[in-house]
């Protein structure tokens, strides 16, 4: 799928049918895209693409949009970048950030932020990882407390590196565990939703006004529960654009994935990425078929 994949995307970047699609299409959505613990390397050579071909805005504005129903005063094809989990990799990126003077949101998993607590999808193999996020809850914490894992190194930002981050950056929240919400009870993903909240304002010292579903899984009882403890949007992983209607709790992404060269980005911004998706008989509220790169 790979080699198909890669000549699909060629042909939409040199065929100029992703230049069309950027004039017609995106010109008056916004995409989002979803990163995790990018290179500096791979980032800039993103940035430097987007940032000459794309109206990169915060967030914020395209929440404020949302809001009033109107994109009219949003500049042409909006793009925002957002970054999951709050890796530590993440500090490398300032540079980057402060050279092409694009504000992303991060989205911190504040049960392993500051700690030296490894991030548990990292420990163990992508088979065992999938088989884990469709257990309950408590069976997928007892399996994990069962292995014991530790990390050999810290992978999450330090408070410290997040203050050198915060003139660069917005800081969402991303649950304390990063859990498969739809897997947890009632209880279970109250406190996860709820209590990063207060997590991130209490360690940035700043409002928290953004969430991003773990594992893009999510419900209408995961929607209802980000907007009642007062998020102002949430994330998911759903492919597409998002236009004047689009709801603020299901804000949807057109590329997920650290690792995609130039040309595979290129016509991910074209609806690549949401046309397999539906070939592959992805549902909404579902992780879309695995990416490299992605957790």
């Amino acid at each position: 799928m790979t080699g198909r994949a890669d000549l699909l995307a060629a042909g939409i970047r040199w065929s100029g049918l992703a230049w069309m699609i950027r004039r017609t299409v995106a010109r008056r959505r916004a995409g989002v895209l979803m990163y995790h613990d990018p290179s500096p390397e791979e980032f800039d050579a993103h940035l430097s693409y987007l940032v000459r071909r794309y109206s990169i805005i915060a967030l914020d504005a395209l929440v404020d949009a949302l809001e009033r129903r109107d994109f009219s005063t949003l500049p042409r094809a909006p793009l925002v970048i957002t970054i999951d989990d709050g890796h530590r990799g993440n500090a490398r990126l300032h540079d980057v950030l402060r050279r092409h003077g694009v504000r992303p949101t991060i989205y911190l998993t504040t049960g392993v932020v500051d700690t030296d607590e490894p991030f548990w999808f990292k420990t163990i193999e992508y088979a065992e990882r999938q088989r884990l996020k469709r257990l309950p809850n408590a069976e997928r914490l007892a399996a994990l407390a069962e292995r014991q894992a530790s990390a050999s190194a810290r992978q999450a930002l330090s408070v410290e590196e997040l203050r050198e981050l915060s003139p660069l950056a917005d800081f969402g929240a991303h649950t304390r565990t990063h859990p498969s919400l739809t897997t947890c009870t009632d209880e279970e993903c109250r406190e996860e939703i709820t209590a990063s909240k207060a997590d991130v304002e209490r360690i940035t010292g700043r409002p928290c006004r953004h969430f991003s579903y773990p594992n893009g899984d999510y419900s209408l009882r995961e929607a209802n529960l980000a907007r009642g403890c007062g998020f102002r949007s949430a994330r998911t992983v759903d492919p597409g654009w998002n236009g004047p209607a689009t709801d603020p709790y299901r804000l949807r992404v057109l590329s997920g994935s650290d690792r995609l060269s130039l040309t595979r980005l290129i016509a991910d911004l074209s609806g690549m990425w949401l046309l397999v998706a539906m070939l592959r008989g992805w549902k909404r509220g579902r992780r879309p078929p695995a990416r490299a790169g992605s957790p």
